[in-house]
């Protein structure tokens, strides 16, 4: 998984989702044929906004600005996801604009 994958799916995971970075850690520990301790765990402290060298918490990847800057002719996506355009793929499980508003509000809330 190519690293840009690995921090926005730690970023949809861990501030869309609300999911402890710790859990999806441990999977990806599983799943990674790269991985390696120390780095796996400090990627996803940064993402998630702990640990020494913290992203802020505020920084809140979203994957569709993510995709026109990085991958805007789907060339990356469209190798691993055939379907994607089809009628019958499965609709967004959240919204960019709510997740990142529910997660600011839950993380101002955590350091007041």
């Amino acid at each position: 998984m190519h690293n840009r994958m690995r921090m926005i799916t730690a970023s949809f995971l861990c501030k869309h989702l609300l999911i402890d970075w710790r859990w999806s850690e441990a999977y990806f520990a599983e799943k990674l044929l790269d991985y390696e301790m120390a780095s796996n765990v400090g990627d996803w402290q940064w993402i998630a906004g702990c640990g020494a060298t913290a992203a802020p918490y505020f920084r809140i990847f979203s994957p569709v600005t993510q995709i026109k800057k990085f991958d805007k002719n789907f060339d990356y996506i469209h190798h691993w996801i055939k379907d994607l355009h089809a009628s019958a793929y499965p609709r967004p499980i959240v919204d960019h604009v709510f997740a990142r508003e529910r997660c600011l509000k839950i993380y101002r809330q955590a350091i007041d």
